[in-house]
């Protein structure tokens, strides 16, 4: 017996849910026919698609109909067909293929279709045993609840890209929700809302956004008022995270608000009627508007937020130096290793920097003997450390960290300039002046970072940059600090005593 493959077609599912079925033959059949990777769950008026896959005949048949049922009382026939369900319920599809003599293979499958869909996007914050069972009770009340989730501890930016990145997958979902329910840390949620309006050109127009935090909703705001204006929903509602379980009914948008405004729950609506126009722009949020209009424009709200980031900075090393006396290489080298930190998330950005370290410390020792010049020297410390970071790499994908391999250079070039200034000092004052210094530079820096990652800090930041205008009258002050440092008053603790 000959056996041949007929076609291969492959589904291009445009649900959001699929489930491969068993498509191989078995090897004593003279006749059988599978269905190719259906959806196996999906929701009123969406249309699917479903494919024939493998085929398999008896030597000298050929194939006369494929006719394709759907359960409620649609029949149709072809390689390739779309199908969508008008009502909520479980149908068992079956696909018959009928060769020239009149023999039969069947094959079939169950498809659940859904009345509403929700959409929830969570991060790593969200309790891991409470997610299946949101979905099993979603499923009993006829909502197919899709679950958007970044289980990673990786700094805000990356898992920010990365839930923005798999809602852009489940975009049909998210058109045909009736609500997208956002429960995330601090502002990742909104940040990711403007992020997917930059992507998505007609927005979600029919769509309610609830933003479940325990944030006070007056820092939440304003960057929950610019993600409605860009991705335009039906309204977007802060509300407590307590509210969760009663949004997973088949609610309409305007159903879902009147339950979180009827109930005792705090909560702040946002839409057309609380977004600010030109005439309100006023000498306390001239910012708050010159803010949005850049990310209306398309630059991102994390190197917006980066950058509001760098005076508090400053301001936090110039308070330290001036009024603490913690010596460091400067101003500039330790506030760009905290934005390295915040780029890259702290322990990440330790380990590259200990090994950028390490290795210009090897490398410097390595050549003593060799007596170069000072430019000529330095440079063979960078291409040592510039090894050194390969290796990093290479140690990320070996033990299957892809996220220590997948960081941009700029981060680890700002490192490299730390230990830079390191391995000079060594050269000039010796290794334990060195230390010292990078120590006090390594400590303010993971300050300042713990500082300015603080989730409320960062947005309150970014909705009402103004605030940062407060680092000129501040640094103004400190400018014309004149008294002791606190570290003078312990250095010249006898001194002072005896006066």
């Amino acid at each position: 017996m000959k056996t041949y493959q007929y076609m291969i077609v492959f589904l291009v599912i445009t649900g959001f849910f699929g489930l491969s079925l068993p498509a191989k033959a078995q090897e004593d059949e003279n006749l059988a026919v599978h269905i190719q990777d259906a959806t196996t769950e999906s929701f009123t008026d969406k249309t699917n698609d479903f494919s024939v896959g493998e085929i398999q005949l008896p030597d000298g048949e050929a194939v006369r109909d494929i006719v394709w049922n759907f359960g409620d009382g649609t029949r149709v026939t072809g390689e390739q067909v779309t199908h969508a369900y008008k009502t909520a319920g479980t149908y068992t599809i079956r696909l018959s293929l009928i060769t020239d003599s009149g023999e039969v293979a069947e094959d079939s499958a169950q498809i659940r279709i859904f009345s509403h869909v929700a959409v929830l996007v969570i991060d790593n914050t969200f309790p891991e045993d409470q997610i299946e069972e949101r979905v099993q009770q979603a499923a009993r009340e006829q909502v197919l609840l899709t679950v958007i989730q970044s289980k990673t501890n990786d700094p805000e930016a990356v898992i920010e890209e990365s839930l923005t990145n798999k809602l852009l997958d489940s975009r049909d979902a998210m058109r045909s929700a009736n609500i997208i329910i956002m429960q995330t840390s601090g502002s990742v949620g909104v940040n990711v809302l403007s992020k997917i309006a930059q992507h998505l050109k007609q927005g979600v127009q029919n769509t309610g956004v609830i933003i479940l935090s325990d944030t006070p909703f007056g820092v939440l705001a304003p960057s929950a008022q610019l993600a409605f204006n860009q991705l335009r929903p039906s309204y977007v509602l802060l509300a407590k995270p307590i509210v969760l379980e009663t949004l997973l009914e088949p609610l309409t948008a305007e159903q879902a608000k009147e339950k979180i405004i009827t109930s005792t729950q705090g909560h702040r609506l946002l839409g057309e009627f609380s977004a600010r126009t030109i005439k309100d722009i006023g000498p306390t949020n001239f910012m708050s508007f010159g803010i949005n209009y850049l990310i209306n424009k398309g630059v991102p709200i994390n190197s917006v937020s980066l950058i509001l980031m760098l005076p508090v900075i400053a301001t936090i090393l110039s308070f330290s130096r001036q009024v603490i006396g913690m010596k460091a290489f400067g101003l500039v080298t330790p506030a760009m290793t905290t934005l390295s930190f915040l780029v890259m998330g702290l322990p990440y950005g330790l380990v590259v920097f200990l090994s950028i370290l390490i290795a210009g410390t090897l490398t410097r020792l390595a050549m003593r003997k060799l007596r170069l010049l000072y430019l000529p020297r330095m440079a063979l410390v960078l291409t040592g450390v510039s090894l050194a970071i390969l290796l990093v790499f290479g140690l990320g994908i070996a033990t299957d960290n892809t996220a220590l391999a997948s960081f941009s250079i700029f981060p680890i070039l700002i490192l490299t300039l730390l230990a830079e200034e390191f391995i000079a000092l060594q050269f000039k004052s010796g290794a334990k002046k060195a230390l010292t210094v990078t120590a006090w530079t390594l400590a303010l820096a993971i300050g300042c970072y713990f500082i300015v990652s603080w989730q409320i800090v960062r947005t309150l930041f970014v909705s009402y940059p103004e605030i940062v205008l407060l680092a000129i009258p501040i640094n103004v002050l400190l400018g014309r600090w004149t008294g002791l440092r606190l570290t003078e008053y312990i250095r010249f603790r006898r001194l002072i005593r005896h006066i």
